[in-house]
């Protein structure tokens, strides 16, 4: 029988294309070493290496026998990857830093739906703006983001962008909505109540303005969307959000919108993304699937 200790060796005589590098690598008399070969080959009944002056070289037979080792390790870690994902499943955690946006339906969505089939999950959430976001990810604080605009950036992986136009969004029945989509150049005079520079869509408005050389009359900035929300449901004050962080206010009626037709606030999106510089943990790649299955079937 193929024992997995003396398989072992040969791979590494194989890798190394020495006994002694081998032997060290493993902690074994180089004399021991060769014995386990030479018994291997004894066993196959094959010459599995030429002893060379350049070192151990692999027969037509080794080079066969390497082949299977190599698969057979690979298969092997699979499986562990798999036994170590089914036990993170059972107590793992999940790191993920949003955008508030994110916060209001998409995500809590995706969380309650995790969490009905795997509780013994933990996560961990940070809200912040789309470029601490972004840097959390590339450093690999956190395992999944949730970006607005997400930029083309190394250290960072895009595995899905939501597409989230602009809408003008005001209170139900502001004349202003009354004509369908608009502009910017057409909302000048008009006062606005908007999240601060920290937020991603702060920077695609102004950002647009310039492109389109166009200024707004912002009255009121804050750094809450919920508190923008309820101003905006409740005055004249205008605002402009991705339809996800007011999909719910819409469906009950206490705030309605139309689209913008600018081409920079047409084209915004949100963003999944995961680090360059490590792999998911199997808790994070399974609630990675989920989320993106939300985007998919939601948002589609």
């Amino acid at each position: 029988m193929l024992q997995p200790h003396v398989l072992k060796y040969f791979a590494e005589v194989a890798r190394h294309g020495s006994l002694r590098m081998a032997a060290d690598e493993q902690d074994i008399a180089p004399s021991a070493l060769s014995r386990q070969i030479t018994q291997l080959e004894k066993y196959l009944d094959a010459k599995l290496f030429e002893r060379t002056a350049k070192g151990m070289q692999l027969t037509e037979v080794g080079r066969e026998l390497y082949g299977f080792v190599e698969e057979n390790n690979r298969g092997v870690d699979a499986l562990l990857q798999r036994i170590e994902d089914i036990d993170e499943l059972r107590h793992g955690a999940v790191r993920i830093a949003s955008i508030e946006g994110a916060t209001t339906s998409f995500l809590p969505d995706a969380l309650a739906r995790f969490s009905a089939s795997f509780p013994g999950i933990k996560f961990e959430v940070v809200v912040c703006g789309s470029n601490d976001v972004v840097h959390r990810v590339g450093r690999g604080d956190s395992e999944i983001g949730l970006a607005f605009n997400c930029p083309s950036r190394d250290d960072v992986i895009l595995r899905s962008r939501i597409p989230q136009p602009l809408n003008l969004v005001a209170r139900p029945n502001h004349p202003i909505l009354q004509s369908g989509a608009t502009s910017f150049s057409q909302l000048q005079g008009l006062q606005f109540a908007l999240p601060n520079r920290r937020f991603g869509i702060r920077r695609l408005i102004d950002q647009t303005l310039r492109a389109s050389q166009t200024d707004l009359t912002v009255a009121f900035e804050a750094d809450s969307l919920q508190l923008i929300k309820q101003l905006v449901s409740q005055t004249d004050l205008l605002t402009c959000l991705p339809r996800i962080v007011f999909e719910r206010e819409l469906a009950n009626r206490t705030l309605a919108a139309s689209p913008l037709k600018d081409p920079l606030c047409s084209a915004a999106s949100i963003d999944i993304i995961t680090p360059q510089s490590r792999a998911p943990s199997g808790a994070s790649r399974k609630f990675l699937a989920v989320l993106l299955d939300t985007a998919q079937t939601t948002y589609a």
